[in-house]
């Protein structure tokens, strides 16, 4: 069994109110899946894997692709956010509970 349907396991068994609070990474797994691989010869306008990704300065992709990238990106920057969310209340609880101590 995979690591994360295992953990994904125990979490729905020994949390399951934090279900709602679990990074959505299926979705966005999925949606990587489907990305035409820039190696590959048939798509010479996406830009090289190569180190390359780290200067930015790539052409620009088609509008077809700069959209799924602004959904992509909107959609993961959410799923950060209610994940920042949740573990800063939760911090702020125990922040709370020690001072009470």
């Amino acid at each position: 069994m995979k690591f994360g349907k295992e953990l994904g396991i125990h979490l729905e068994q020994t949390l399951p109110e934090w279900r709602d609070k679990y990074l959505c990474y299926k979705l966005l797994k999925s949606f990587l899946k489907h990305i035409p691989n820039p190696a590959d010869d048939d798509h010479p306008h996406l830009p090289p894997p190569s180190d390359a990704a780290v200067d930015r300065n790539f052409p620009p992709l088609p509008p077809h692709l700069a959209q799924l990238q602004e959904w992509f990106v909107r959609v993961l920057e959410e799923e950060i956010d209610k994940f920042n969310d949740f573990y800063v209340d939760k911090e702020e609880e125990f922040v709370i509970r020690f001072k009470v101590k």
